[in-house]
């Protein structure tokens, strides 16, 4: 077995079990947010600034993805701060984005106040943007080891934060900043642990301009796949106003809860896939042909057991507040299931530099799904249509890019 396919198994070990941790421990939070706010007012505030905060760093995860690409072990010795003063500038975005943010949304979450959500979401952003600059590095060197620490060290913080947060009753405003700081927590302690095989021991493969520009993409990229994944409640909660907040509330509780288990973990694994096909050569076609056939059949299978235990599992988690339908649950696995798929043919257009397609599958199939959503239709129909047909149109692109990318290759070889 060579030294490469070992340290890609205990990557993998590393990876998957980091993320089965935070997946656990983000999971027991949602399970006990609508047990613990008092009302569905409390609960769909607390979803929103979640899903605000999150579908932000969604986008941000396009950093670490580029970072993770780019990023090679080197011989230590000095390097231009590339990365560094490139971290420097989107630090500076991001303090004003959270301004704009917090202003936009502070008519969305009346119960918070104005200044606390700027400044949570201001602590929040630029301490997801440290840990996934830091991540995409330890990616592309694959110090799997720190990868883990950093993911397991941000969830632990903050379950332990926010439940006690719900525990002691606290306002709004210090809910949201327990949610938020746990970032920074992490990223101090992971740097802290990793920094001797970090710095100076790394080089990028593009220069300055190129990192920014492939940068724009994959982040673009990854805040449309936050807007499907993390953000749908604020989705909802802005294309539905007139729907009663108990409705909404059930159908955001059913898409956090639901999709999580299916989504997470591929989208946790999407530096690791591009830190590994990156080296996959001719075979990587081939090995991407036997993820997506074994994650079509799991989902398939899973949206029929959805159809069985969805709506008395939604009602079992909320005590009996909330309720949604057989066909909703089963809609909401199959699309949890589409953007799986989508997350697996994504890093294999990466490896192979097709930041465009990869970018325009995410990006079409938010598009898509806001649109949908914008239907005049019963708040069930609009929905079921919106989750499916989104991600369905975003496959379909990045499909379309890796079979050009075939055809492109196979025309060379035979030239």
């Amino acid at each position: 077995m060579t030294s490469a396919t070992e340290s890609a198994k205990r990557g993998l070990v590393a990876v998957l079990l980091a993320t089965a941790v935070a997946g656990v421990v983000g999971y027991a939070i949602q399970l006990l947010a609508p047990r613990m706010l008092p009302t569905a007012d409390s609960y769909v505030a607390f979803s929103v600034y979640w899903a605000t905060l999150y579908l932000c760093g969604s986008a941000l995860t396009g950093i670490q993805q580029e970072v993770t690409r780019a990023a090679h072990p080197a011989e230590p010795a000095h390097r231009p701060p590339a990365l560094r003063n490139a971290t420097v500038v989107f630090a500076g975005i991001l303090a004003v984005a959270a301004v704009v943010i917090g202003i936009v949304f502070s008519s969305q979450l009346t119960t918070v106040p104005m200044l606390s959500l700027v400044g949570s979401l201001t602590i929040g952003l630029i301490g997801y943007l440290f840990m996934v600059v830091l991540s995409g590095v330890m990616y592309g060197l694959q110090v799997w080891r720190g990868v883990a620490m950093i993911t397991i060290v941000d969830a632990l913080v903050r379950a332990v934060l926010v439940v006690t947060g719900f525990a002691l009753h606290l306002s709004p405003g210090w809910i949201v900043l327990l949610v938020s700081a746990p970032f920074i927590i992490a990223f101090g302690a992971t740097w802290l642990t990793v920094r001797r095989r970090i710095v100076g021991r790394f080089q990028l493969d593009v220069g300055y301009q190129d990192l920014a520009f492939n940068t724009l993409r994959t982040m673009g990229a990854a805040a449309a796949t936050g807007l499907l994944v993390s953000g749908l409640p604020v989705l909802l909660k802005v294309t539905s106003p007139a729907v009663p907040a108990p409705e909404l509330a059930a159908h955001v509780l059913a898409i956090t809860i639901t999709r999580a288990p299916i989504v997470i973990p591929l989208l946790a694994l999407q530096s690791y896939m591009i830190s590994v096909l990156r080296h996959a050569g001719d075979t990587l076609l081939r090995r991407l042909a036997i993820l997506v056939a074994v994650a079509a059949a799991v989902v398939g299978v899973l949206s029929l057991v959805a159809l069985w235990i969805g709506p008395p599992l939604i009602a079992a988690i909320s005590d009996g507040r909330y309720t949604i339908t057989a066909g909703m649950a089963g809609a909401i696995v199959a699309s949890a299931g589409l953007v799986g798929l989508m997350s697996v043919a994504g890093p294999a257009l990466l490896v192979r530099s097709h930041h465009g397609f990869y970018a325009a599958g995410w990006i079409i199939a938010a598009i898509v799904t806001v649109l949908l959503l914008l239907l005049p239709l019963p708040f069930d129909q609009r929905l079921t249509t919106a989750l499916l047909g989104g991600p369905l149109a975003g496959l379909a692109v990045q499909t379309y890019g890796l079979l050009t990318r075939v055809r492109a290759d196979t025309r060379g070889a035979q030239s």
